[in-house]
């Protein structure tokens, strides 16, 4: 009964994040130099872009490795192994080369 006359709060609009980078790893050090690149005042929106622009390449990055994967599905490779048997560029036939040894011999008799 008592949570009944208890006044009801508004949510709040703002959220906050605490953020503690450390300069010593890599990325962390690479992500303080670019937010202190940033104008004061522009901080939260650009922050806030970045993130909804990786998520967005991230899902399209995800959407064309689906789309490659299906098309690669119902592809079938050949090995450089099983391509052997078959003529290559420059290739000669037996018969090809049975003609050139005749017409070789027929011109060392002249």
């Amino acid at each position: 009964m008592w949570a009944s006359c208890r006044p009801v709060l508004p949510m709040a609009d703002k959220r906050r994040v605490n953020l503690s980078l450390n300069l010593s790893a890599p990325h962390q050090r690479e992500a303080w130099n670019i937010l202190r690149a940033i104008p004061a005042g522009q901080r939260t929106d650009a922050v806030c872009r970045m993130i909804c622009k990786g998520h967005r390449r991230e899902d399209l990055l995800e959407g064309i490795r689906m789309v490659v994967r299906e098309e690669l599905h119902n592809v079938d490779f050949v090995s450089a192994k099983e391509k052997t048997g078959q003529p290559q560029a420059g290739d000669v036939d037996d018969s090809v080369l049975g003609f050139l040894l005749a017409l070789q011999n027929d011109g060392g008799d002249e």
